[in-house]
């Protein structure tokens, strides 16, 4: 087991905007293979995590109870209070980092709000029966030290953040799979020569307050963090960059995006990302995106 002087200073890492090396091992995390040196898992209190790799590895924690399964597997229990935590995956000397992120329960609600910050209420009823639409256990609580914690080699938690207004703490949660995807398609965009270090974001996480106030869909996706509004703006002068290379900014470059999303749709490697894919035209409020989604079926607008 590694010392935990070993993980200081991995917590806050900054913004990598540039081409992920992967790691030379595989490794499974609660049976979803992570193929990056920095990952981010959210976890209720007490919860088990289960680390596994294809080959024999070290491990180090914070303030986590370790069962050493094997030389390759781990489970790993999840402290009872929320916050930030890390764990380093060490297979000399190769080093992957994942942030275990421990959730307020919703129990904790009062009313509307959480620890002064309003959450409103989900949907009591599921849309469709189906259950990735169940009010989730519980989310995590944002402070100023951890808006800009790096959750993915080119992704971090201020970009997923709600529009709304309010002082810290926050709240939000974040579908793994949905930041998977995320690193997946922004290499897609790297491949066809796209200068892109990150995605910019419309809407990451909403709170149902937020949602309704927002007049947005009663079950949108990104209530339950499984979903991303975003474009691409390199230049950072908040609208889509010429994608196409007409010279000219339009909806042709949202379309352009879009294209490049649904080329992927029938590639083995992208099965597991099958969700929600839309496009938003510029308009008076917005300029132009796509929506993004992990549902686990096939969606389009």
């Amino acid at each position: 087991m590694l010392n935990y002087l070993t993980l200081l200073g991995f917590m806050l890492l900054p913004l990598q905007g540039s081409r992920e090396a992967k790691p030379d091992f595989v490794v499974s995390i609660n049976g979803e293979e992570v193929p990056h040196k920095l990952f981010t898992f959210f976890i209720m209190p007490g919860e088990q995590l289960n680390i596994s790799a294809n080959t024999a590895f070290d491990l180090g924690t914070q303030g986590m109870g370790v069962t050493r399964r094997s030389d390759a597997k781990y489970t790993v229990k999840a402290p009872q209070k929320p916050g930030a935590y890390t764990i380093i995956l060490l297979r000399d000397p190769e080093r992957i980092i994942l942030n275990l992120l421990v959730l307020t329960p919703l129990d904790d609600q009062k009313g509307e709000f959480l620890n002064g910050y309003r959450i409103g209420q989900y949907p009591e009823k599921l849309f469709n029966d189906d259950p990735i639409y169940a009010k989730p256990k519980g989310l995590f609580e944002v402070t100023a030290e951890t808006e800009n914690l790096q959750l993915t080699p080119n992704f971090n938690m201020q970009q997923f953040l709600s529009a709304q207004e309010g002082a810290f703490p926050k709240y939000l949660i974040i579908r793994e799979r949905l930041l998977l995807k995320l690193e997946y398609l922004l290499a897609v965009v790297q491949s066809k020569q796209i200068d892109i270090s990150t995605f910019s974001f419309v809407d990451g996480y909403r709170t149902p307050y937020y949602n309704e106030i927002t007049d947005n869909a009663l079950y949108s996706r990104h209530l339950w963090g499984g979903a991303a509004d975003i474009f691409i703006d390199q230049d950072k002068n908040g609208q889509m960059d010429d994608l196409n290379g007409d010279g000219v900014i339009d909806d042709k470059d949202v379309m352009f995006f879009y294209n490049l999303v649904e080329a992927e749709y029938h590639k083995p490697e992208y099965k597991k990302f099958v969700g929600g894919l839309g496009l938003y035209k510029k308009d008076e409020q917005h300029n132009g995106f796509i929506h993004i989604d992990v549902r686990g079926k096939r969606a389009r607008w």
